[in-house]
């Protein structure tokens, strides 16, 4: 079976720094007990204070939208019901940032963005 790789990164909403201590773990569990649970291969999960990097191997049978749903959809939801205090804190009902950005991988390119994405914590935060 041909696997397509990506990279992915998405971020909480309005770019809210949410993702520290328990509800960084939180967050992290989710996405990964999601993953599991609904046969996505995740690879690769990091996050700083306010965005998430994914390299995620997709089954032919699997599209990226689906699986982007999946995982911000079911990982948000679980986030509210242990988290209630965050949908005033986030002044938002949606946890995530609609939208994410990807990129493809080839073979050859696993390597470097596997390094990359386990290494987030130690980059400096870039405000654009």
């Amino acid at each position: 079976m041909l696997e397509s790789l990506y990279h992915v990164w998405f971020s909480t909403k309005r770019r809210k720094q949410a993702l520290e201590g328990e509800l960084g773990d939180d967050a992290r569990g989710l996405l990964i007990e999601t993953a599991q649970g609904v046969g996505i291969r995740l690879l690769e999960v990091e996050m700083v204070v306010d965005h998430v990097h994914l390299l995620v191997a997709l089954a032919e049978t699997q599209t990226l939208p689906s699986v982007m749903h999946q995982l911000k959809g079911a990982s948000a939801r679980s986030i509210f019901l242990t988290h209630p205090e965050l949908k005033f804190d986030m002044g938002h009902n949606s946890f995530w940032q609609k939208g994410y950005g990807f990129h493809r991988l080839s073979s050859a390119e696993v390597a470097n963005v596997r390094r990359y994405v386990r290494t987030q914590a130690e980059r400096p935060l870039r405000r654009h």
